[in-house]
């Protein structure tokens, strides 16, 4: 396997991954929203003395968690993709595009509809069916945010299976990096990179989206 820690144990999964987190104002984040309804209560949680409020992985999880216990809630599955798009734009960059998709009347179904997919039949099943033109294709969504959305949404809900991870362009360029193999945004290279971090895992004693997360770093 390459060699992805330089010799070192990998990090922490608590802070090293549920940490990863950024500061945002939160008042400007919401008024983006075509939609109140598609705002999570989890981001108003937090320091009263400021707009800015810090969110990270670990309020992402609570919110997937509240969408996937309820999945005929539609709404929820809409939160739980504005709050991934207001966590996933880069700092200082805006998020308008991010949220785009979920201007269209099908979105929050859709949402929903993958979530199931993906908690019940997994990552690959869950990447092909919101792929390009097919059956919960959400125009504008394209895989670096759709990963992130199957990601929060299945990760630990099939424990016997390769966990569902986020596949954006600075991950498909570590891929190509450390396996000095071709990689593309696909339903056949997702499935490879799956199997490729669960085996890199296990060699290591981590979990899966430790080595997400590194190959993001090596891929920046």
């Amino acid at each position: 396997m390459p060699v992805l820690f330089a010799g070192d144990d990998p990090p922490p999964r608590d802070e090293y991954v549920l940490g990863q987190g950024f500061s945002r104002a939160m008042d400007s984040c919401r008024r983006l929203l075509p939609d109140d309804r598609m705002w999570p209560a989890e981001l108003d949680e937090g320091s009263e003395n400021s707009s800015r409020r810090r969110i990270d992985r670990r309020t992402l999880f609570r919110i997937a968690e509240r969408a996937g216990e309820d999945t005929a809630d539609t709404w929820a599955a809409a939160q739980l993709h504005a709050a991934i798009a207001i966590w996933g734009a880069p700092p200082g960059r805006p998020m308008v595009r991010a949220l785009r998709p979920l201007a269209q009347d099908t979105a929050p179904k859709r949402f929903a509809e993958a979530l199931k997919v993906v908690r019940g039949e997994g990552p690959e099943s869950a990447y092909k069916a919101l792929s390009y033109r097919s059956r919960l294709w959400i125009k504008g969504l394209g895989p670096s945010y759709f990963t992130k959305f199957l990601y929060f949404g299945g990760y630990g809900a099939k424990r016997h299976m390769p966990q569902p991870l986020i596949m954006d362009d600075n991950i498909i360029t570590a891929l190509q990096t450390v396996t000095d193999e071709p990689w593309q945004a696909s339903a056949e290279d997702y499935s490879r990179y799956l199997d490729y971090a669960s085996n890199w895992a296990s060699e290591l004693g981590t979990s899966d989206d430790v080595i997400e997360r590194r190959l993001f770093q090596i891929g920046e």
